[in-house]
Protein backbone atom coordinates (compact mmCIF):
# COMPACT_ATOMS: atom_id res chain seq x y z
CA UNK A 1 0.00 0.00 0.00
CA UNK A 2 3.00 2.58 1.15
CA UNK A 3 4.57 1.52 -2.96
CA UNK A 4 0.95 2.74 -4.15
CA UNK A 5 0.47 5.65 -1.74
CA UNK A 6 4.07 6.92 -2.40
CA UNK A 7 3.32 6.38 -6.18
CA UNK A 8 7.05 5.13 -6.89
CA UNK A 9 5.52 2.98 -9.75
CA UNK A 10 4.67 6.02 -11.66
CA UNK A 11 7.71 7.59 -10.45
CA UNK A 12 9.97 4.20 -12.10
CA UNK A 13 7.56 4.48 -15.29
CA UNK A 14 10.14 6.72 -17.01
CA UNK A 15 13.37 3.98 -16.55
CA UNK A 16 15.49 3.19 -13.32
CA UNK A 17 16.08 5.78 -10.79
CA UNK A 18 18.43 5.78 -7.84
CA UNK A 19 17.19 5.88 -4.35
CA UNK A 20 17.92 9.55 -3.81
CA UNK A 21 16.80 10.39 -7.21
CA UNK A 22 13.28 8.11 -6.49
CA UNK A 23 13.18 10.02 -2.96
CA UNK A 24 12.98 13.64 -4.50
CA UNK A 25 10.35 12.72 -7.28
CA UNK A 26 8.13 11.11 -4.56
CA UNK A 27 9.04 13.57 -1.57
CA UNK A 28 10.28 11.35 0.86
CA UNK A 29 13.47 11.14 2.94
CA UNK A 30 16.00 9.92 0.80
CA UNK A 31 17.67 7.33 3.83
CA UNK A 32 14.39 6.20 4.63
CA UNK A 33 13.19 5.45 0.88
CA UNK A 34 16.72 3.77 0.18
CA UNK A 35 15.28 1.33 3.30
CA UNK A 36 11.80 1.26 1.66
CA UNK A 37 13.16 -0.10 -1.70
CA UNK A 38 15.39 -2.34 -0.15
CA UNK A 39 12.52 -3.69 1.62
CA UNK A 40 10.18 -3.72 -2.01
CA UNK A 41 13.04 -5.54 -3.77
CA UNK A 42 12.86 -8.20 -1.55
CA UNK A 43 9.38 -8.10 -2.18
CA UNK A 44 9.59 -8.59 -5.74
CA UNK A 45 8.07 -4.68 -6.97
CA UNK A 46 11.47 -3.38 -8.06
CA UNK A 47 14.47 -4.77 -9.32
CA UNK A 48 17.89 -2.90 -8.38
CA UNK A 49 20.96 -2.75 -11.01
CA UNK A 50 23.95 -1.34 -9.09
CA UNK A 51 22.44 1.76 -7.45
CA UNK A 52 19.77 1.72 -9.91
CA UNK A 53 16.44 0.54 -9.42
CA UNK A 54 13.12 -0.54 -11.85
CA UNK A 55 10.03 -1.39 -11.86
CA UNK A 56 9.54 -5.21 -12.10
CA UNK A 57 6.95 -6.18 -14.26
CA UNK A 58 4.69 -6.73 -11.79
CA UNK A 59 4.83 -3.69 -10.18
CA UNK A 60 4.57 -2.57 -14.06
CA UNK A 61 1.49 -3.79 -15.03
CA UNK A 62 -0.25 -3.53 -11.28
CA UNK A 63 1.35 -0.57 -10.07
CA UNK A 64 1.31 2.31 -12.48
CA UNK A 65 -1.13 4.31 -13.67
CA UNK A 66 -0.79 2.88 -17.15
CA UNK A 67 -0.22 -0.55 -16.24
CA UNK A 68 -2.32 -3.14 -18.17
CA UNK A 69 -3.62 -4.56 -15.55
CA UNK A 70 -3.69 -1.40 -13.12
CA UNK A 71 -4.92 -2.27 -9.61
CA UNK A 72 -2.79 1.04 -8.46
CA UNK A 73 -6.39 2.58 -7.69
CA UNK A 74 -7.71 -0.42 -5.73
CA UNK A 75 -4.33 -0.67 -3.66
CA UNK A 76 -5.10 3.03 -2.84
CA UNK A 77 -8.79 2.06 -1.74
CA UNK A 78 -7.67 -0.63 0.74
CA UNK A 79 -5.73 2.39 2.09
CA UNK A 80 -8.95 3.75 3.38
CA UNK A 81 -9.94 0.32 4.85
CA UNK A 82 -7.02 0.00 6.13
CA UNK A 83 -7.84 2.55 8.30
CA UNK A 84 -11.54 1.61 8.85
CA UNK A 85 -10.06 -2.03 10.55
CA UNK A 86 -7.85 -0.17 13.01
CA UNK A 87 -11.26 1.17 14.33
CA UNK A 88 -12.73 -2.49 14.30
CA UNK A 89 -12.66 -2.90 18.71
CA UNK A 90 -14.97 0.62 18.64
CA UNK A 91 -17.68 -0.85 16.14
CA UNK A 92 -17.47 -4.17 18.07
CA UNK A 93 -18.30 -2.57 21.94
CA UNK A 94 -20.68 0.07 20.19
CA UNK A 95 -22.32 -2.26 17.26
CA UNK A 96 -22.41 0.79 14.48
CA UNK A 97 -19.92 2.20 11.74
CA UNK A 98 -17.34 4.53 13.95
CA UNK A 99 -18.00 7.99 12.25
CA UNK A 100 -14.00 8.53 11.92
CA UNK A 101 -14.62 5.79 9.23
CA UNK A 102 -16.83 8.12 7.82
CA UNK A 103 -13.80 10.95 6.86
CA UNK A 104 -12.90 9.23 3.58
CA UNK A 105 -16.06 9.71 2.06
CA UNK A 106 -16.57 13.57 2.47
CA UNK A 107 -13.58 13.44 -0.08
CA UNK A 108 -15.29 15.41 -2.71
CA UNK A 109 -13.28 12.96 -5.51
CA UNK A 110 -13.88 9.47 -3.43
CA UNK A 111 -16.84 8.61 -5.09
CA UNK A 112 -14.85 8.89 -8.83
CA UNK A 113 -11.99 7.36 -7.23
CA UNK A 114 -13.61 4.47 -5.04
CA UNK A 115 -15.93 4.09 -8.50
CA UNK A 116 -12.93 3.29 -11.02
CA UNK A 117 -11.27 1.26 -8.25
CA UNK A 118 -14.04 -1.00 -8.47
CA UNK A 119 -14.05 -1.04 -11.93
CA UNK A 120 -9.88 -2.33 -12.40
CA UNK A 121 -10.77 -5.02 -9.86
CA UNK A 122 -13.96 -5.88 -11.93
CA UNK A 123 -11.96 -5.99 -15.15
CA UNK A 124 -9.77 -8.65 -13.63
CA UNK A 125 -12.96 -10.84 -12.36
CA UNK A 126 -16.24 -10.04 -14.90
CA UNK A 127 -14.82 -12.09 -17.10
CA UNK A 128 -14.74 -15.83 -14.67
CA UNK A 129 -18.05 -14.41 -13.14
CA UNK A 130 -19.77 -14.13 -16.66
CA UNK A 131 -18.30 -17.25 -17.54
CA UNK A 132 -20.26 -18.74 -15.24
CA UNK A 133 -23.39 -16.56 -16.14
CA UNK A 134 -23.05 -17.54 -19.54
CA UNK A 135 -25.16 -20.77 -19.70
CA UNK A 136 -28.01 -19.00 -17.72
CA UNK A 137 -27.83 -15.94 -19.94
CA UNK A 138 -28.03 -18.70 -23.29
CA UNK A 139 -30.87 -20.26 -22.02
CA UNK A 140 -33.11 -17.54 -22.28
CA UNK A 141 -35.09 -16.15 -24.77
CA UNK A 142 -33.03 -13.42 -26.86
CA UNK A 143 -32.27 -10.68 -27.58
CA UNK A 144 -32.11 -10.26 -23.83
CA UNK A 145 -32.68 -7.16 -21.93
CA UNK A 146 -30.33 -6.55 -18.40
CA UNK A 147 -30.86 -4.00 -15.93
CA UNK A 148 -27.34 -3.77 -13.52
CA UNK A 149 -28.96 -2.40 -10.30
CA UNK A 150 -26.62 0.06 -8.51
CA UNK A 151 -24.29 -1.13 -10.74
CA UNK A 152 -21.88 1.20 -10.16
CA UNK A 153 -18.92 1.09 -12.92
CA UNK A 154 -21.23 -1.33 -15.59
CA UNK A 155 -18.01 -3.73 -15.69
CA UNK A 156 -20.15 -6.63 -15.21
CA UNK A 157 -23.04 -5.04 -17.58
CA UNK A 158 -19.63 -4.43 -20.15
CA UNK A 159 -18.67 -7.76 -20.11
CA UNK A 160 -21.84 -9.54 -20.70
CA UNK A 161 -22.27 -7.26 -23.73
CA UNK A 162 -19.13 -8.77 -25.13
CA UNK A 163 -20.18 -12.16 -24.66
CA UNK A 164 -23.28 -11.74 -26.04
CA UNK A 165 -24.04 -9.27 -29.32
CA UNK A 166 -27.28 -9.10 -28.59
CA UNK A 167 -27.72 -8.05 -24.90
CA UNK A 168 -28.20 -4.63 -24.14
CA UNK A 169 -27.84 -3.52 -20.66
CA UNK A 170 -28.96 -0.32 -18.35
CA UNK A 171 -26.78 0.54 -15.49
CA UNK A 172 -28.82 2.16 -12.80
CA UNK A 173 -27.11 3.91 -9.82
CA UNK A 174 -26.76 7.20 -7.97
CA UNK A 175 -26.31 10.87 -10.33
CA UNK A 176 -22.27 10.85 -9.12
CA UNK A 177 -21.87 7.56 -9.73
CA UNK A 178 -23.47 7.67 -12.90
CA UNK A 179 -21.35 10.17 -14.41
CA UNK A 180 -17.97 7.88 -13.78
CA UNK A 181 -20.24 4.65 -15.14
CA UNK A 182 -21.27 6.71 -18.45
CA UNK A 183 -17.11 8.04 -18.88
CA UNK A 184 -16.09 4.16 -18.82
CA UNK A 185 -19.23 3.06 -21.02
CA UNK A 186 -17.70 6.01 -23.94
CA UNK A 187 -14.27 4.28 -23.59
CA UNK A 188 -15.81 0.85 -23.68
CA UNK A 189 -17.20 0.94 -28.00
CA UNK A 190 -20.27 -0.14 -25.96
CA UNK A 191 -22.30 2.72 -25.64
CA UNK A 192 -24.80 1.06 -28.22
CA UNK A 193 -25.90 -1.37 -25.95
CA UNK A 194 -24.64 -0.57 -22.49
CA UNK A 195 -26.61 2.31 -21.60
CA UNK A 196 -26.45 4.75 -17.43
CA UNK A 197 -29.58 5.78 -15.90
CA UNK A 198 -29.42 7.85 -12.74
CA UNK A 199 -31.78 7.37 -9.95
CA UNK A 200 -31.91 6.15 -6.40
CA UNK A 201 -33.27 2.82 -6.08
CA UNK A 202 -34.98 2.71 -2.89
CA UNK A 203 -37.34 5.74 -4.07
CA UNK A 204 -37.27 5.55 -8.01
CA UNK A 205 -38.74 3.10 -10.68
CA UNK A 206 -36.36 0.59 -12.28
CA UNK A 207 -38.73 0.27 -15.29
CA UNK A 208 -39.74 -2.88 -16.54
CA UNK A 209 -39.23 -5.71 -19.43
CA UNK A 210 -35.89 -6.84 -18.23
CA UNK A 211 -35.01 -10.23 -18.62
CA UNK A 212 -32.20 -10.07 -16.45
CA UNK A 213 -31.56 -8.03 -13.10
CA UNK A 214 -28.16 -7.87 -11.57
CA UNK A 215 -27.54 -7.18 -7.92
CA UNK A 216 -23.91 -7.55 -7.36
CA UNK A 217 -22.91 -6.23 -4.04
CA UNK A 218 -25.70 -4.62 -3.64
CA UNK A 219 -28.14 -6.18 -0.92
CA UNK A 220 -25.00 -6.11 1.62
CA UNK A 221 -25.68 -3.05 2.41
CA UNK A 222 -29.29 -2.57 2.76
CA UNK A 223 -31.24 -3.98 6.15
CA UNK A 224 -33.95 -6.61 5.86
CA UNK A 225 -36.58 -4.00 5.07
CA UNK A 226 -34.89 -2.22 2.77
CA UNK A 227 -33.69 -5.43 0.91
CA UNK A 228 -37.10 -7.19 0.87
CA UNK A 229 -38.34 -3.73 -0.80
CA UNK A 230 -35.73 -3.77 -3.42
CA UNK A 231 -36.24 -7.26 -4.29
CA UNK A 232 -39.37 -7.18 -4.80
CA UNK A 233 -38.85 -3.97 -6.86
CA UNK A 234 -36.59 -6.11 -8.86
CA UNK A 235 -39.32 -8.57 -9.22
CA UNK A 236 -41.71 -6.32 -10.79
CA UNK A 237 -38.83 -4.88 -13.13
CA UNK A 238 -38.71 -7.95 -14.86
CA UNK A 239 -40.73 -10.55 -17.45
CA UNK A 240 -41.84 -13.65 -16.82
CA UNK A 241 -39.33 -16.21 -16.58
CA UNK A 242 -36.84 -12.99 -15.79
CA UNK A 243 -33.98 -13.86 -13.50
CA UNK A 244 -32.14 -11.93 -10.71
CA UNK A 245 -28.27 -12.96 -9.77
CA UNK A 246 -27.26 -11.86 -6.73
CA UNK A 247 -23.43 -11.42 -5.98
CA UNK A 248 -22.49 -10.10 -2.22
CA UNK A 249 -20.25 -13.36 -0.40
CA UNK A 250 -23.73 -14.62 1.24
CA UNK A 251 -22.33 -17.85 2.08
CA UNK A 252 -23.40 -21.24 2.87
CA UNK A 253 -22.81 -23.94 5.56
CA UNK A 254 -19.55 -25.54 4.76
CA UNK A 255 -19.41 -23.04 1.87
CA UNK A 256 -15.39 -22.21 1.39
CA UNK A 257 -15.99 -18.89 1.27
CA UNK A 258 -17.32 -18.83 5.04
CA UNK A 259 -14.24 -17.28 6.03
CA UNK A 260 -14.22 -14.49 3.46
CA UNK A 261 -17.44 -14.46 4.37
CA UNK A 262 -17.11 -13.75 8.20
CA UNK A 263 -14.42 -11.25 7.36
CA UNK A 264 -16.52 -9.22 4.68
CA UNK A 265 -19.14 -9.04 7.14
CA UNK A 266 -16.51 -7.07 9.50
CA UNK A 267 -15.82 -4.87 6.56
CA UNK A 268 -19.06 -4.25 6.39
CA UNK A 269 -19.64 -3.18 9.82
CA UNK A 270 -17.31 -1.10 10.11
CA UNK A 271 -18.48 0.49 6.71
CA UNK A 272 -22.05 0.94 6.25
CA UNK A 273 -24.67 1.48 8.46
CA UNK A 274 -26.95 -1.36 7.98
CA UNK A 275 -24.79 -3.77 5.62
CA UNK A 276 -24.13 -7.17 7.04
CA UNK A 277 -22.85 -10.44 4.85
CA UNK A 278 -25.88 -12.55 5.60
CA UNK A 279 -26.37 -16.46 5.42
CA UNK A 280 -26.97 -17.44 1.48
CA UNK A 281 -30.45 -18.79 3.10
CA UNK A 282 -31.30 -15.62 4.10
CA UNK A 283 -31.46 -13.97 0.74
CA UNK A 284 -33.11 -17.05 -0.76
CA UNK A 285 -35.70 -16.65 1.72
CA UNK A 286 -35.82 -13.33 0.98
CA UNK A 287 -36.12 -14.40 -2.85
CA UNK A 288 -39.12 -16.44 -2.28
CA UNK A 289 -41.12 -13.89 0.28
CA UNK A 290 -41.08 -11.53 -2.79
CA UNK A 291 -42.15 -14.36 -5.25
CA UNK A 292 -38.95 -15.32 -7.30
CA UNK A 293 -38.46 -19.27 -7.66
CA UNK A 294 -34.84 -20.23 -6.13
CA UNK A 295 -33.01 -21.82 -8.89
CA UNK A 296 -29.12 -23.66 -8.44
CA UNK A 297 -26.71 -21.23 -7.20
CA UNK A 298 -23.27 -20.69 -9.82
CA UNK A 299 -20.47 -21.71 -8.09
CA UNK A 300 -17.38 -19.28 -9.33
CA UNK A 301 -13.97 -19.52 -8.27
CA UNK A 302 -12.33 -15.28 -9.23
CA UNK A 303 -10.94 -14.32 -6.95
CA UNK A 304 -12.02 -15.77 -4.32
CA UNK A 305 -14.75 -19.09 -3.92
CA UNK A 306 -18.14 -17.99 -3.88
CA UNK A 307 -21.30 -18.36 -5.09
CA UNK A 308 -23.91 -16.07 -7.02
CA UNK A 309 -27.51 -16.74 -5.89
CA UNK A 310 -30.68 -17.15 -8.70
CA UNK A 311 -34.07 -16.68 -8.77
CA UNK A 312 -36.67 -16.99 -11.41
CA UNK A 313 -39.62 -14.97 -12.13
CA UNK A 314 -42.92 -17.75 -12.60
CA UNK A 315 -44.20 -18.08 -15.87
CA UNK A 316 -47.56 -16.43 -15.66
CA UNK A 317 -48.57 -19.95 -17.09
CA UNK A 318 -46.83 -21.74 -14.24
CA UNK A 319 -44.37 -22.96 -16.17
Amino acid sequence: MTFAELGIGDALSPGPRTAPEIAAAIGADAAAAGRFLRAAELLGLVVRDGERYANSELAARTLTSAGGSTQLRAVRREIAFYRRWSHLTEAVRAGARPQENLRDERDPNWVRDFTLALYDTARITAPGVVATMEPLIAGLEHPVSVIDVGGGHGGYSLELARRFPDLHAVVFDLPPVIEVTREIIAGSGLGDRVAARAGNFHTDPLGSGYDVALLFGVLVSEDDVAGVRLLRAVRESLNPGGIVVVRGLHAGPGDQAAMTSALFDLQLLLSTGHGAARPAGDVVSWMIATGFEPLTPLDIAVPVPERLLVGRVPFSNGG
